[in-house]
């Protein structure tokens, strides 16, 4: 049979990425296997850098390799440290210490490849390790003597940093002998090479140093072409000043609330923490995202985008021969930061060590100090070179521009704010691109912020900032607590314990329950945000509960608590300062994607609450600058123009200014904002809105909503509502079903959706009470709905008795398991088709869900959250949990009291009586009315439930997710069971998936399609249903 070429979804295409050329689905099934064990077989080598081998190595034959050595658990980001420190280098990383089940090497293979490296480097921490069968030493040590004939560069961690015995040391009973063999081990390293001492903030640049003088050393003092460090003695000496002088302006920066109480100035290194992006493939014309989520969505649907870590985008941006970049973001996410990062590294680390040639100078440029368009971009470049606070002296930006080779830092598209002066300054800055070749130019823009004539050419690579991930997270959080406290104690060794402290108290706090739901943990990836959750963290030692209020907290914490505690003068108290900047926020928010004006324009909007609160520091101006100068909650944009910190904080004050005038009988108020509903500008200001009760203004706001065709388009923001309301009530929905029905289509339309809702709102006595009086009703999907409310009244249920997950008791009966050959589509896999007899069962209605899953995490809280977890596109409520591997599921099984479906029952169920290619039969033309899949999934899950069931009452066993199955994988049903029962290997080795997926065309969602993965693997296209015997 011929083989259609694989289509892969999301996470299966990013591994399929790793593979060169066209391959069968076998061969890429293969593969993948092999590339995802790999993954797990090297300590820390993500899948992204086995793929940047892959690419760098054919053109580099003689990379030198660097063997990393380490205990793992201990060192997981610091590891990612090194490996980035490696690569920087143009060298490759190679290490073997992390095992899982499935892929633990050999102690000989460690020793093998240790002692084939060019180099070693080891990172020795507070735990000695894993120690082999029949061995004395760890494997650390072991692989250390391995490579007695290689370079050996220790790394130590500085022994004056705190140390939580618990945390830090090796577990188990053999905890303290395992201390004896590691200061043993110390000790005799020791005498080999003196060990390098290492802090979290200074390891990659000692690991990238060593590296570097080694490389010297052995090539005679010779560095490859493009390699040599900027960091070098320069002969110019305006140019050696210029680099003082702007790293000087640049290196440290202010965090909000302590403007002015730290005793030394915060080192932006000490902060960043490495960031991701994806890559953006499409072609120039087409469509800009919103955000940062639509942004992924789009590129992983279309195949257009791969993920990397953001210091490599220069040599990503040369292999795909690009001449600049522009990075995307989300307010908040870091952009400003990685340009500043980038302009240390240019000159503390060479700006070869970025991949970009090594005498190049860095100039940042922040396009919001941009004011007169008439004299070009030449003339504001210089302007800036030659500002006073760099002291260069009168014509040196001209000069230096004449000069050339320069990374041109442009800061902040988006705040140039009329649309056609920042197209304007995209054709410069474009145009820079073409009449200086040897200049490369970078370029920072918020996703709302760019578009249309805005947008760059073809010569820019399009870059999109990813959240943070938890690791990343939590690094942010001590590196933030290190700063403070450190900068704050008079004895530094006593901030360090502090902070240490403080840090470990927080991560353990975002760990509890309230903070483990997706919207929540939503807000821990976003460093300006977490910024201030530190903030307040420390402030009032604990956080809130509730977004609503963790804004409150924090501006509460911002304006007035921090000077108190300091003893300094408040002159805004918290509770002007919200009622005041209450009606800025709502202004501002008025026109689309306005977050700052001046201050003139804001006067007449801040007046008359200036006068009504009897505020006795001056104009609104004063006002303005106060707020800005005392607390940060207000942000400078240039001279005279003031913005809130971050669009959540003007979200959230513009919500308080609609609550207050909707409670002081402003009638129009919810009916204007409901105009809004559907529109992403708008999204938060009513999910904030809507959190807040006692009262809550739920039932009014959703009156006027359903009243729109809106209403039953928004999928998505409806499900977020009910997910965060803090009084939501069946009222508003009961209303608008019970309404006449006539002949209008689009009320029919926004009465099913409002069905749906009841569904998760009322019992099911009234659910059945109204489902009575709309026997006659015209629309074919209410029908439907009525329809399946009958099949599901008719069965015998069961609720598991945790999580809550609806279970439906399925016949036994005897079928015929896989697909015959003369089945379209059909793989060799699926056969041979034989006859098994399933004895009765129970069978979840629906994939588990996300609010399903959220309540096995608040009753662990050691379990890990699943992949995805804080992504937008998958974190609803009604969504099928992703993310998870075949052991979280078979773990949530368990905790619920209940097991995986064997794969015969899985296939029984979902045929339900048929032997077709779907459960109705044959026509693909109505397979979307059963699925989703990828032609009518908008490249993401979608709430389980709203597709037909089968005859069985069966939801989405035909796309959405991937289901795990018990079974292990087998290449046939050559020998399989005839009983139903689970055909198991007794090894951990791959495990079946069944239904297909939201990302993958339609014959991939047959019945008969099968597909497996390895147990551990986390992707955004798995799930899995529950199973009980009777």
């Amino acid at each position: 049979m011929l083989q259609r070429p694989r289509i892969w979804g999301n996470d299966e295409r990013h591994l399929h990425q790793l593979q060169t050329g066209r391959t069968t689905r076998r061969q890429e099934a293969d593969q993948r296997s092999w590339a995802t064990r790999s993954t797990e077989k090297y300590t820390g080598v993500s899948a992204h850098y086995l793929r940047n081998w892959s690419a760098s190595m054919t053109e580099r034959k003689t990379a030198y390799k660097v063997f990393i050595s380490s205990t793992y658990i201990d060192n997981v980001e610091r590891r990612k440290v090194v490996e980035d420190a490696v690569l920087r280098a143009d060298m490759q990383p190679v290490g073997m210490e992390r095992f899982t089940a499935s892929a633990r090497p050999t102690v000989e293979e460690c020793e093998r490849l240790a002692a084939e490296c060019d180099v070693y480097v080891g990172i020795i921490a507070h735990r000695y390790g894993w120690i082999p069968d029949d061995h004395d030493h760890s494997i650390t040590e072991l692989e250390y003597d391995a490579a007695a004939e290689k370079p050996r560069f220790m790394f130590q961690i500085d022994p004056g940093l705190p140390v939580i015995t618990d945390k830090d040391f090796d577990e188990g009973p053999d905890r303290w002998k395992k201390q004896e063999k590691l200061q043993a081990f110390r000790a005799r390293y020791a005498k080999d090479q003196m060990p390098t001492p290492f802090t979290e903030t200074t390891l990659g640049a000692k690991v990238l140093q060593a590296l570097y003088s080694w490389r010297e050393e052995r090539e005679g003092g010779a560095k490859p072409a493009g390699q040599e460090r900027h960091a070098a003695p320069r002969n110019d000496e305006e140019i050696a000043r210029y680099c003082q002088a702007v790293e000087a302006l640049h290196a440290t920066l202010e965090l909000a609330g302590f403007k002015t109480q730290l005793r030394v100035p915060i080192d932006l290194e000490e902060l960043y923490v490495p960031l991701h992006a994806m890559i953006d493939l499409r072609g120039v014309g087409e469509a800009v995202f919103a955000d940062a989520a639509e942004a992924e969505q789009c590129l992983r649907e279309s195949r257009a985008g791969c993920e990397i870590l953001l210091i490599d985008a220069f040599r990503e941006a040369q292999k795909r021969k690009r001449r600049g970049l522009v990075i995307l973001g989300e307010p908040g996410s870091g952009k400003t930061t990685h340009l500043k990062r980038l302009l240390l590294w240019c000159l503390r680390a060479g700006a070869a060590s970025s991949g970009l040639p090594s005498d190049i100078l860095p100039v940042y440029l922040p396009l919001r100090e941009l004011r007169d368009l008439s004299q070009g971009l030449d003339a504001f470049i210089e302007q800036q070179l030659d500002s006073p606070h760099l002291g260069m002296g009168e014509g040196f930006g001209m000069r230096l521009l004449k000069r050339g080779r320069l990374l041109l830092l442009f800061d902040g598209l988006d705040e140039v704010s009329d649309v056609e002066h920042r197209a304007q300054v995209a054709r410069w800055i474009e145009a820079a691109v073409k009449t200086r070749p040897s200049c490369t130019p970078v370029v920072t823009c918020r996703f709302a912020g760019y578009g249309g004539d805005a947008r760059l050419g073809p010569q820019f690579l399009e870059l999109h900032l990813r959240p943070l991930t938890r690791e990343q997270s939590e690094a942010f959080i001590r590196n933030w607590y290190h700063a403070v406290e450190t900068g704050l104690a008079t004895e530094p060794a006593q901030g360090e314990v502090t902070a240490s402290t403080r840090a470990e108290e927080l991560i353990s706090r975002l760990g509890e329950p309230d903070f483990r739901s997706a919207r929540m943990v939503a807000m821990t990836r976003n460093p300006l945000l977490l910024a201030n959750l530190c903030l307040v963290h420390r402030d009032r030692g604990g956080l809130p509960r509730g977004r609503a209020r963790l804004y409150d907290e924090c501006i509460e914490v911002l304006l007035e608590r921090w000077r108190e505690s300091k003893k300094l003068p408040v002159t805004v108290t918290a509770e002007n300062g919200r009622r005041i900047l209450q009606p800025a926020a709502l202004w501002l928010h008025g026109v689309d994607q306005r977050v700052r004006a001046s201050s003139g324009e804001l006067a007449p909007v801040l007046e008359p609450v200036l006068k009504a609160v009897q505020w006795k520091g001056g104009s609104a101006e004063n006002f303005l600058r106060t707020v800005r100068d005392e607390s940060g909650l207000l942000t400078g944009w240039g001279h005279d123009e003031y913005g809130l910190m971050h669009l959540g904080f003007q979200e959230y004050l513009a919500a308080c200014e609609l609550r207050r005038q909707a409670f002081e009988g402003e009638t129009a108020v919810l009916r204007n904002l409901a105009g809004h509903y559907g529109e992403s500008w708008w999204q938060e200001v009513i999910l904030l809105l809507l959190g807040v009760g006692n009262p809550s203004l739920f039932t009014p706001f959703m009156r006027e909503v359903v009243k729109r065709p809106a209403f039953a388009q928004t999928a998505e923001l409806l499900d977020l509502i009910l997910e965060e309301a803090a009084e939501p009530t069946a009222i508003p929905f009961q209303e608008l079903v019970t309404q006449s029905a006539g002949s209008d289509a689009d009320l029919w339309a926004r009465q099913l959706k409002a069905l749906r809702v009841l569904e998760r709102l009322s019992t099911a006595a009234s659910l059945e009470e109204l489902a009575g009086t709309l026997a006659r009703h015209p629309s074919p999907e209410v029908q439907r709905w009525l329809a399946s409310r009958r099949l599901a009244a008719g069965q015998e249920i069961r609720i598991t008795p945790n999580g809550g997950v609806e279970l439906v008791l399925i016949p036994g009966g005897t079928f015929w398991m896989g697909s015959p050959e003369s089945e379209r589509d059909r793989l060799e896999e699926e056969g041979p088709r034989h006859e098994v007899t399933v004895s009765p069962f129970y069978l979840g209605r629906y994939p588990v869900t996300n609010e399903e899953y959220g309540r096995f995490l608040e009753a662990n809280p050691g379990i890990k959250e699943p992949e995805y977890w804080s992504d937008r596109r998958f974190n609803r409520a009604r969504q099928p949990v992703v993310g998870v591997s075949w052991d979280d599921a078979v773990r949530f099984a368990q905790w619920a009291g209940v097991r995986l479906p064997t794969e015969a029952e899985w296939e029984y169920a979902t045929r339900a009586g048929s032997q077709t290619r779907w459960f109705y039969g044959d026509d693909e033309d109505v397979l979307e009315n059963y699925a989703w899949y990828e032609k009518n999934s908008g490249g993401q899950t979608q709430d389980v439930g709203q597709k037909q069931p089968n005859t069985w009452g069966l939801h989405d066993v035909h796309g959405n997710v991937w289901e795990w199955v018990q079974d292990s994988w087998h290449g046939s049903y050559e020998g399989a069971p005839t009983d139903g029962s689970a055909w198991e290997k007794g090894d951990s080795g791959p495990r079946v998936l069944r239904g297909g997926s939201w990302s993958i065309e339609l014959w991939d969602v047959r019945a008969a399609r099968r597909y497996r993965s390895v147990p551990d693997d986390r992707y955004n296209v798995m799930g899995f249903r529950l199973a009980q015997d009777i």
